[in-house]
């Protein structure tokens, strides 16, 4: 019955015009798994179904019959023997005869269904747990679990693999501080990722019973894809790589082209090798990857250069130029080459530009090549309210459903017209391996789930975005559209015009942008190339949009002939479908915002540049990648008016501009530390609003320089003061040592000699000696008058009328300046200190013990005592 229906749908769609599903070729030789499908050989291959169907209920019948047979057999012996047998006998055959019942009855259906209810159940059950523990939060593993390592020997536990998986899926090794999550999915989303299940289940099918789901889950997304494009005479090729459909539809022109193909190879690509002609603005790498899968080579392909057809400027380059392809074809075949194959791009790349396919399928029919298209445009085809009216774009194109749909992990789609069936069957276009799991399944779902209305309307959504927002870009001041243009005002095309007006292809992919594409120029030079300040302005613009209006996924695109941009696709992006003009809004009062502050920092930077020229100490410095005003770096007096080279003189001021910044950020948050193009740190300066008083900053940076210059200046002279003063003190102490020991004698200082000695003539009693370094007279003291008068006393100023008389000057005293060479003493000989220590007091405290060379410094400046 599922046959008949299938030829009944297929008979419908051909009175259509339209080719409703493609065939199953079932061949004996084959796989289980393996199926081939073709709409010419839809006949032949139906027919071989119905016989091998009725193979199958025939024997079924036979089997049916013997079984019955022998059971009627069993139930005559079990009536003979219930006279002898008593009642077990009659007992057994009654059960018998119910199990029977069961089998060939309702009872059996019943327990089939149960056994299908308990392999969902317990799968629904089981997937539970595993989404459930993959959703617990947990701490990242170790790096030593989380590594790379062979295939464990025992088996390892589900828990086991799923934390592993879950650490995988949360963490990155070069990112440990951020975590990553699974995105949102609606309900088309979650039925996507259940049929992928389904997909895998569902080859645990009866391989024959597989075969006739494939066959018909294949047959109505083919269908269903074809008419949703207006491509009716077509057949659909469902594959999970993008650059896959293109590769096989081009093994299949190589068996029509060249009959000879099958058999000599590449031998016989010698005579006329084929061509492959490209637009500049296809996928990059997709023609590479295309040669390299034929085994032609890169030689064989040919870049076509781009025009201004599509009225985009020069720098957009955004469409192929007919004229040079016609050219370049008609060069081709001159030299006896073959034109083979040209990707046109409709809409696809960075600037979404559409190419004249109307024109290049005209030169392409002129010359026997066939026409490859991609690109966000296609997704147009499907508006016009003319579900009958066919689209003639190209010979095959190339649809990534998933991306336009917002549905996640659905494959591509290839619909191509339909050539020879061995050609078809040689390409591997009509192989579908249904070992590892059914992958048409998450598509029937997704489209049998929103149905014609649902994948219109999404489609149709996604434009009208696109089209509201580059109306309302086209009107904002030095900002430039580089995807295509809309129409003037009194010539405007709505969205709803394609879809309730009669239109030409043409017009209809012309019309609709896929994604848009603007930046921000300099005024004055709209046409030109973008400087590097400007791509830094145009970074700094994206980043601060994204941050305001996270809804609109903005992203940096890079463009050779035009600089950086930024660039909105809605038909990319997996939420667009939930997407309102009012989010678009907040992005236009966003980029409203960010532009007065751009405009304010470029008109700003001119004054900036000339008052930073006009300060004798600050010098401009070019930072890389920063959009603010630029950066300024001070410069000391010693430093204004030559090149420091050295590394001593670079690591000052660094160390300069550091304080500098930090005193800075004290008075405005906004300052920064910088680094400019030569490796020195410098004051970074943001953007900035029209109201922004440039000299009162440039100003404060002065002001604050000078005093970090002046402090600076004072620290290093009081650190030389401080190092001399410690070698002072050090010397000092040494050679007090070395005279005592000489005073006293040899024999003291003997082991068990000097003990003996000393108990017969103690020695006299040592007084206090050290050192004081007074830090703002820069003199180096000794000490004795501290410890006798327990102050610290300054000499050297007049005493005042209510001060007392101040105690004689100390026996020693050292002046240590940052510019002395090296210490001298004020005492004429060390027996005058030696002296003058005796008559000290015995009972003050020693701070120092006899043999310490480092005498102390408090650390606000206060003079530290430093004793022997």
């Amino acid at each position: 019955m599922a046959e008949k229906k299938e030829d009944s749908k297929a008979e419908e769609a051909r009175e259509e015009g339209t080719v409703a599903t493609e065939s199953v070729a079932t061949d004996t030789a084959a796989k289980p798994g393996d199926m081939e499908t073709n709409k010419d050989s839809a006949g032949s291959s139906n027919e071989g179904k119905e016989e091998e169907a009725q193979k199958n209920a025939d024997q079924k019948a036979k089997e049916s019959n013997q079984e019955v047979q022998e059971e009627s057999g069993k139930k005559e012996e079990g009536v003979e023997g219930k006279g002898g047998g008593g009642e077990e006998e009659k007992e057994e055959g009654t059960t018998e005869e119910q199990n029977r019942e069961g089998d060939y009855g309702g009872g059996g259906e019943e327990e089939e269904e149960e056994e299908e209810e308990d392999v969902f159940g317990s799968l629904a059950t089981f997937t539970s747990e595993v989404l459930s523990a993959l959703a617990c939060p947990a701490e990242p593993l170790s790096p030593q679990d989380r590594s790379p390592r062979p295939l464990p020997h025992q088996p390892t536990d589900i828990p086991n693999t799923m934390k592993l998986l879950q650490d995988l899926m949360t963490y990155d090794e070069e990112e440990p501080e951020v975590s990553y999550g699974p995105g949102p999915c609606d309900t088309e989303g979650r039925l996507a990722a259940t049929s992928h299940l389904l997909a895998a289940l569902v080859t645990t099918l009866d391989p024959q019973h597989l075969r006739r789901l494939a066959t018909r889950l294949m047959s109505d997304s083919c269908l269903w894809v074809s008419r949703l494009f207006r491509y009716f005479e077509s057949t659909a090729y469902i594959h999970e790589d993008v650059r896959e459909g293109v590769v096989r539809v081009s093994r299949m022109l190589l068996h029509t082209r060249y009959p000879r193909y099958g058999q000599e190879g590449y031998h016989a690509l010698y005579t006329r090798p084929p061509v492959i002609y490209t637009a500049a603005t296809v996928r990059p790498g997709l023609p590479q990857h295309l040669a390299t899968m034929l085994g032609l080579g890169s030689v064989c392909v040919r870049v076509v250069p781009c025009c201004d057809e599509g009225g985009l400027g020069a720098a957009s380059g955004a469409c192929m130029d007919t004229a040079a392809l016609s050219r370049m074809m008609a060069e081709d075949a001159a030299a006896h080459k073959r034109p083979f194959l040209v990707i046109a791009n409709t809409g696809g790349g960075a600037v979404g530009g559409v190419d004249n396919v109307s024109r290049v399928l005209e030169v392409c029919n002129l010359h026997d090549a066939w026409l490859h298209a991609e690109g966000h445009a296609l997704a147009a085809l499907t508006l016009p309210n003319t579900p009958n009216l066919p689209a003639r774009v190209c010979d095959s194109m190339t649809l990534p459903l998933s991306l336009w749909l917002g549905i996640p992990s659905l494959p591509y789609v290839t619909l191509y017209k339909a050539q020879e069936a061995s050609a078809v069957h040689a390409a591997g276009l009509t192989a579908l391996s249904l070992h590892v799991r059914l992958s048409c399944l998450p598509l029937w779902t997704a489209l049998m789930t929103l149905g014609q209305s649902g994948v219109v309307s999404r489609l149709q959504h996604a434009f009208e975005l696109s089209q509201y927002l580059q109306l309302h870009l086209a009107n904002l001041k030095r900002i430039r559209l580089l995807s295509p243009a809309p129409p003037d005002e009194d010539k405007v095309v709505t969205i709803q015009d394609l879809v309730n007006k009669p239109i030409s292809t043409m017009q209809l992919l012309e019309t609709v942008s896929g994604s848009v594409v603007f930046q921000y120029v300099e005024e004055g030079n709209p046409n030109s190339k973008n400087s590097e300040y400007y791509d830094n302005l145009n970074s700094w613009l994206g980043q601060v949009v994204r941050r305001d209006v996270g809804s609109v996924a903005l992203e940096l695109v890079q463009l050779e002939s035009a600089g950086l941009v930024l660039r909105w696709s809605p038909l990319e992006a997996p939420d667009t479908h939930h997407l309102t003009r009012t989010d678009l809004d907040h992005l236009l009062h966003s980029l409203h915002h960010q532009l007065d502050i751009l405009n304010a920092t470029v008109e700003q930077r001119k004054t900036f540049t000339e008052l930073v020229a006009s300060a004798p100490n600050l010098k401009l410095v070019d930072i890389p990648g920063w959009a603010g005003l630029g950066g300024v770096r001070y410069m000391a007096e010693l430093w204004a008016h030559q090149d420091p080279s050295t590394q001593a003189s670079k690591a000052d001021i660094n160390a300069l501009n550091v304080h500098l910044v930090s005193q800075l950020k004290a008075t405005d948050s906004a300052f920064s530390l910088g680094e400019g193009s030569d490796g020195l740190n410098c004051v970074r300066f943001g953007m900035v609003t029209a109201d922004t008083d440039l000299s009162e900053l440039l100003s404060l940076v002065l002001s604050t320089g000078k005093e970090v210059e002046r402090s600076s200046r004072i620290i290093d002279q009081m650190t030389d003061i401080v190092r001399k003063g410690i070698e002072a003190a050090t010397e000092d102490l040494r050679r007090e040592n070395e005279e005592r020991l000489w005073q006293e004698g040899i024999l003291r200082h003997v082991p068990i000699v000097g003990s003996v000695y000393n108990w017969f003539s103690p020695p006299p009693t040592q007084g206090i000696k050290g050192r004081t370094l007074d830090l703002t007279a820069g003199v180096l003291e000794s000490t004795e008058n501290i410890y006798r008068y327990h102050m610290q006393i300054r000499h050297g100023t007049a005493p005042t009328r209510t001060e007392t008389k101040l105690p004689p000057a100390p026996s020693i005293q050292t002046p240590v300046t940052p510019n002395a060479s090296s210490p001298s003493h004020s005492r004429s000989s060390s027996n005058t200190s030696t002296l003058h220590s005796r008559h000290a007091s015995e009972n003050q405290p020693v701070a120092v013990q006899e043999g310490v060379k480092t005498p102390a410094v408090s650390a606000n400046g206060v003079p530290a005592a430093v004793q022997s």
